[in-house]
C-alpha cells in the first residue's frame, strides 16, 4: 500500500528527512481548445505568397500585401473583421485555376451630359463615384470613370475604357467571378442617387469565367492536424463541394474517430429561388452551410465570410446559442428578389440556409441549417439540421476527450471488479463511465448539453480487452429556441 502512491521526482531510495513536494498540474488543466477560422480563397497571380500553406492573418492590410488589393482573400479577410475583430483566424491562399479564364463584364455609356452631377457606378456593393461636368461625351465620362475604379484598389476587378464602353475583368481567374455583379445608382433617389442628364448607362454584370483551383483537393488533403473550426470559401461547383465533404467525413475525414479535428464548411450561393433550390437538392453534407443571396449586390464571398465570423463569435460565447437575428454588412437583394416565408421555409427543407430584411434594409441571419437531407437508405433525415448542433459537438467531443486524457492518460486499465489502492495510476471501464458522466455534468453547466441523469443511467462502459475500453455515451445536445407557436382565443363580453 505504501508504494500505490507515485510523487514524480522523489528518489524512492531517498533516507534523508525533510518535506519533499512534486507539483501536478495533471489534474487542474482548465485550458480550452484554441478557436480557429480558416479562411480559403484565390490570391492574385502578382502575389509571391507560397499558395497551399495556411497561416495566421495579421488583419486586412497583412492580406493585401501578401495577397494583393483586390484578391478574393485579401477581401474575405476585410468582410471578417468587420464583424469578428477578435477572433483567431488563418489564410490558406490559392493560386488561380491554371487553365481558367477571367470573368468580364461592361458598363456602356451613350450620349452626352446635358446637366452637370456625379454617376454613381457599383462594382458590387463598392460605390465609385465618378464626377460629370455639363458637355461631357460619353467616351470623356467613361475615361474619367476607368480613373475613378482603377483608384481603389480593392475592388475585384480591373478597368479600362474603349470609347463609351468600359470593360471590367476579373482580378482573379474561374468561375467565382461570374458573381460580380455591376450596378448604378443601386440606392436611387431615396440615396440621392441618378444618372446625370443626357447620359444613358447600361452594366452588363460579368461572365465567361471558367476554372476551379485545381490545387483544392491536394492543398485540403495536406492541411495537417491543425484545428479549424470554420472553413469558409467561396466554392460551391460539385467539384469543390465533393472536396470539403470528402474532408470533413464522419468516417474518414476530420469528423472521424481516427482525427477528430472536425470543422465545417460555409458559403453563399448567387441565383433564382428556382436556381438555388435546383442546386439545394444535389447536396447532402451534414459538415457544410451554404446561404443564397438571391440578387444582392454584394459578392457571394463577402456573405459568406461574414456569416462565418458570427458563427464563430457564437461558439466562442456558446455553441447552443441559436444563430439568428445577426446583422451583416451587405447590400440586400432587392424587393422582387426577396424570399418570403413559403420560399424560406422551402429552402430550409432543400438544406440551404435562410436571411432576412428588416424595414431599414439591413440583412440579418434567419436560419442556418446543413445541406444534409437524407441518410443512407435515402430517407428524410433532420439529425444534423441546425449548424449549431455541429458547432455544440465540436465543443463537446474535445472536451470530453481532454477531460479523459488529464484524469485517466498513462493508467493501468483493470477489470471492473479490481480493488485499485488509493493514488495509483489504475482505473477500470467503469470509473471511466463515471468521469464521463461528471464531465458531461460539467457541459450541463454550461448549457451545452440538457438531461445530465439520463445521460448517467445510459452510459454504457465496455472493457474490450487489449487496453481498450469503448463506449456508448447518449448525447442530449441543448435545442434552440425557433418558434413559439400560440392560439390568441378571445371572447366578447
Amino acid at each position: 500500500m505504501s508504494g500505490s502512491i507515485s510523487v514524480p521526482g522523489y528518489a524512492a531510495n531517498n533516507r534523508v528527512p525533510g518535506f519533499y513536494f512534486a507539483l501536478d498540474g495533471s489534474k487542474a488543466n482548465t485550458a480550452s481548445v484554441t478557436r480557429r477560422v480558416l479562411l480559403i480563397g484565390q490570391q492574385l497571380s502578382s502575389s509571391t505568397t507560397a499558395a497551399g500553406v495556411a497561416t495566421l492573418s495579421g488583419g486586412p492590410s497583412d492580406a493585401i500585401a501578401k495577397y494583393g488589393a483586390g484578391s478574393q482573400l485579401a477581401r474575405m479577410v476585410t468582410a471578417y473583421r468587420q464583424i469578428d475583430t477578435s477572433g483567431e483566424v488563418w489564410c490558406l491562399p490559392l493560386a488561380d485555376p491554371a487553365a481558367g479564364k477571367p470573368a468580364s463584364g461592361t458598363i456602356t455609356l451613350t450620349g452626352s451630359a446635358t446637366a452637370s452631377g456625379t454617376l454613381p457606378l457599383y462594382v458590387e456593393d463598392q460605390l465609385v463615384q465618378v464626377g460629370v461636368t455639363l458637355g461631357d461625351a460619353a467616351a470623356t465620362v467613361a475615361t474619367n470613370a476607368v480613373t475613378a475604379l482603377s483608384a481603389i484598389a480593392s475592388l475585384p476587378v480591373a478597368a479600362s475604357a474603349s470609347g463609351g464602353t468600359i470593360t471590367l475583368t476579373a482580378k482573379n481567374k474561374g468561375v467565382t467571378g461570374n458573381d460580380i455583379m455591376l450596378g448604378v445608382a443601386l440606392l436611387g433617389q431615396m440615396g440621392a442617387q441618378s444618372i446625370p442628364d443626357g447620359l444613358t448607362v447600361t452594366t452588363t454584370s460579368l461572365s465567361g469565367g471558367t476554372g476551379t483551383p485545381e490545387t483544392l483537393a491536394s492543398f485540403m488533403a495536406s492541411l495537417g492536424d491543425r484545428v479549424y473550426d470554420l472553413f469558409v470559401h467561396p466554392y460551391t461547383d460539385t467539384g469543390s463541394l465533393e472536396v470539403f465533404k470528402a474532408l470533413f467525413d464522419n468516417t474518414t475525414g476530420r469528423w472521424s474517430p481516427m482525427e477528430q479535428l472536425y470543422g465545417h464548411g460555409i458559403a453563399a450561393i448567387r441565383g433564382t429561388y428556382g436556381q438555388v433550390t435546383a442546386a439545394g437538392m444535389t447536396l447532402n453534407d451534414p459538415h457544410t452551410t451554404i446561404m443564397p443571396i438571391s440578387d444582392s449586390p454584394s459578392s457571394p464571398l463577402v456573405w459568406a465570410t461574414q456569416i462565418g465570423a458570427w458563427v464563430a463569435t457564437s461558439m466562442r460565447d456558446n455553441p447552443a446559442l441559436p444563430v439568428t437575428g445577426l446583422a451583416l454588412t451587405v447590400l440586400p437583394p432587392t424587393d422582387a428578389g426577396r424570399f418570403g416565408r413559403d420560399e424560406q421555409n422551402s429552402l430550409l427543407y432543400d438544406g440551404l440556409s435562410t436571411h432576412t430584411v428588416d424595414d431599414s434594409g439591413t440583412v440579418l441571419i434567419q436560419r442556418l441549417i446543413t445541406t444534409y437531407q437524407t441518410n443512407a437508405s435515402g430517407l428524410p433525415d433532420d439529425s444534423y439540421l441546425g449548424i449549431e448542433t455541429l458547432m455544440t459537438a465540436a465543443i463537446c467531443l474535445p472536451d470530453m476527450r481532454s477531460y479523459l486524457a488529464a484524469q485517466v492518460g498513462g493508467y493501468i486499465l483493470l477489470d471492473d471488479a479490481a480493488k485499485i489502492p488509493a493514488g495509483t495510476k489504475a482505473t477500470t471501464a467503469k470509473l471511466i463511465g463515471k468521469l464521463c458522466v461528471a464531465r458531461y455534468r460539467y457541459q450541463a453547466t454550461q448549457l451545452w448539453v440538457q438531461n445530465a441523469d439520463t445521460f448517467a443511467a445510459n452510459i454504457v462502459c465496455q472493457n474490450a480487452g487489449n487496453g481498450e475500453v469503448k463506449l456508448l455515451m447518449p448525447y442530449d445536445f441543448a435545442n434552440q429556441l425557433w418558434i413559439i407557436a400560440g392560439n390568441a382565443q378571445f371572447v366578447k363580453s
